[in-house]
């Protein structure tokens, strides 16, 4: 059993990393850039699937008040439909300029990692129904004069994915929308 968990996890992953693969190869056959470095729009295609990042775990919390330099805890959030299953997803995490990441506590169950958070990461797990998953515990250390510190989550950089990969024959490729937080708000 606990080898066919992991033998769907990294089938899993192998579909993003061949999704990834054939659509650059596709971007480039088609002349289409897809996003720019430095680009900060994200095609939202999904209503039912969603990355986000919170300040508190149940996924309610996007911004913070924060004063003089600080650890505090960030959350990163996948949700999607109950009668939904995922294995994997790719993402990437964009973080305010000064921040860093003390500390990663991330989904237990997770059988494998390939990337990094600042070019974009894939990650596989065994299958797990919706409405949502918990996928990171960050600890981010926020210095002192942030305001307006927008966090995002974007498509990753290898494959230009923000997604999911669902549970069904083939692994399909669902693409989602991503929810900002913000470090000290102006308002």
């Amino acid at each position: 059993m606990v080898f066919r968990i992991r033998s769907l996890a990294v089938a899993a992953a192998a579909v993003l990393v061949c999704f990834s693969c054939a659509k650059k190869e596709q971007q480039a056959e088609s002349g289409a850039a897809g996003s720019a470095a430095g680009d900060s729009t994200i095609k939202y295609v999904s209503d039912e699937v969603s990355f986000g990042a919170f300040f508190d775990a149940e996924g309610t919390k996007r911004t913070i008040g924060i004063k003089g330099a600080k650890d505090t805890k960030l959350f990163i959030i996948v949700s999607f439909p109950a009668t939904l299953q995922i294995g994997a997803v790719e993402w990437r995490l964009v973080l305010p300029e000064g921040v860093t990441i003390e500390y990663d506590k991330f989904y237990e169950k997770r059988a494998a990692l390939l990337g990094t958070f600042e070019h974009g990461i894939s990650e596989t797990f065994p299958c797990i129904a919706g409405p949502k998953l918990v996928l990171h515990e960050l600890v981010l250390k926020v210095p002192a004069g942030i305001e307006n510190g927008e966090i995002s989550i974007m498509p990753s950089h290898t494959g230009n994915i923000l997604g999911v990969a669902v549970c069904d024959e083939n692994f399909p490729i669902v693409e989602a929308s991503a929810y900002k937080a913000i470090i000290n708000p102006a308002d």
